[in-house]
């Protein structure tokens, strides 16, 4: 059930639904926040449920209705694979709890339009954990991209742990995100090329390639794979006078360069390298700051269900050109 109304500056009861890596890591960072507790977790697997009642000092539940019969929460993140995404988050909102649910928000555009026309009604916060769009690196991007013409991205993991969905909707979406936005608002896609493979007798992909192109003429292209011997993060971004390269997986670190091209006809052929090293403290923490602080009314979001149903929308074009692909699976 939903908390009642409280004092402004009564602490917040919050819900962690699935007590997996990221469900931990959400009740972990939650615990560590002024004005806020952590009220129960719900995870089906015993073990885990009793170790995470152990370790933040809350209630626990097998099921989300055992959370919603016995417990008054204001808010939950839901970090239940994704394929459980839509029914989880709508019980919630329905119960008119806040929502910060793990992305994508749902496996099906049409159920993430749902649940966003649900949360505008119920007046209540539903934010995807697009993590990304908290780092400094991506923040800094946005302040210095301006009209790309090509960006190139690759996501490469030796990660296997999500098993519902495939490599675009695990890992590639967050690319897809960073690039829609750097390239703003009204600026559509025009094509979509794509093609996956499975590799581990799933019929899902574990490794994918699009390419997709703006109206404005950017070419975008994307790499993912969850079968990479070594992980990469980086992101190439192409403009007039300028590119920028940067490497995502320094942690805690991401490196950015900027190669400039100096605008003389005295300094033809030279180029000018600036780079940084920027500091990425803690972006999930950041993430749950910014949700709690929505609830609270005192900030405005930094991205919003458009942006998310859009990134979606095109996660789910790339697969229906991959589908159309000829390639042969790979078992």
């Amino acid at each position: 059930m939903s908390a009642p109304d409280r004092p402004s500056d009564a602490p917040l009861r919050v819900a962690v639904v699935g007590a997996g890596v990221m469900g931990r890591y959400h009740a972990t960072n939650y615990a560590t926040l002024p004005k806020v507790r952590v009220a129960a977790v719900v995870e089906v697997d015993e073990a885990r449920r009793h170790e995470a009642q152990q370790a933040y000092g809350c209630a626990g539940y097998a099921t989300l209705a055992e959370l919603l019969a016995h417990e008054e929460v204001d808010a939950a993140s839901v970090a239940v694979p994704t394929s459980l995404h839509y029914a989880v988050t709508r019980a919630l909102l329905e119960a008119g709890v806040h929502v910060l649910v793990e992305k994508p928000v749902a496996t099906d555009v049409a159920q993430a339009r749902a649940l966003a026309r649900l949360s505008a009604e119920q007046g209540l916060v539903l934010q995807v954990g697009h993590i990304t769009r908290f780092y400094s690196a991506v923040q800094m991007l946005a302040r210095e991209v301006r009209r790309p013409y090509l960006i190139e991205a690759r996501r490469l993991s030796p990660s296997q742990r999500v098993k519902d969905v495939g490599v675009v909707l695990d890992l590639m979406i967050h690319d897809i995100d960073i690039v829609f936005g750097l390239m703003g608002n009204g600026n559509g896609v025009v094509e979509v090329v794509a093609s996956g493979l499975p590799l581990n007798g799933s019929p899902l992909e574990d490794v994918a390639v699009a390419q997709i192109k703006f109206e404005d003429g950017c070419l975008a292209r994307f790499l993912a794979s969850r079968v990479s011997p070594d992980p990469e993060r980086t992101m190439l971004i192409a403009e007039r006078d300028k590119t920028v390269r940067v490497d995502f997986a320094k942690e805690p670190y991401s490196e950015v360069q900027f190669f400039r091209t100096p605008g003389s006809a005295a300094h033809a052929g030279h180029v000018k390298l600036d780079r940084h090293l920027v500091h990425d403290e803690n972006p999930l923490r950041k993430e749950l700051e910014h949700f709690l602080a929505r609830i609270r009314g005192t900030t405005d979001p930094i991205g919003t269900l458009d942006d998310d149903l859009r990134s979606l929308e095109l996660a789910t074009r790339i697969l229906a050109a991959m589908r159309e692909d000829e390639s042969v699976p790979v078992h």
